[in-house]
């Protein structure tokens, strides 16, 4: 459960930091001269989505407030979030929008980090059904 912890707040570190960053300078994100209002309030929204995420995840750093079942839930959702970003700037670096592969890899690692740590848990929780003493 510690390592989950300390990945919440890694998490929370690396979503808030670039979160704020894309909301105050979106065409940072980007690489298209010429960018439109649309595509700058589309990378705005996606500084957002990063830091609301950042948000929660230290807050559940901070409070602790997850059981086992709770913890894998969690970082299933933060695995599927990491996964679907993966894809969402592999695809935007691939249509040249923005200009390096970095938010890809990381949001990568991030995926694989929380999925162990899911399967992790799922192993806590059957050891846990399995120390039941037999008289009950």
């Amino acid at each position: 459960m510690k390592a989950l912890k300390n990945i919440f707040l890694i998490n929370a570190i690396i979503e808030i930091i670039g979160g704020v960053v894309v909301m105050i300078n979106p065409a940072l994100l980007l690489d298209i001269p010429n960018t439109d209002n649309m595509v700058l309030n589309i990378s705005k929204a996606l500084g957002i989505a990063a830091f609301t995420m950042g948000v929660v995840s230290y807050q559940l750093y901070r409070h602790e407030l997850l059981n086992i079942r709770g913890s894998k839930m969690i970082a299933l959702i933060f695995t599927l979030y990491h996964v679907l970003m993966t894809f969402t700037f592999y695809s935007m670096y691939n249509t040249d929008i923005i200009p390096h592969i970095g938010a890809t890899g990381l949001h990568l690692v991030v995926s694989i980090i929380f999925a162990i740590l899911y399967f992790q848990t799922v192993g806590i929780e059957l050891k846990s059904k399995n120390n039941i003493p037999s008289d009950f």
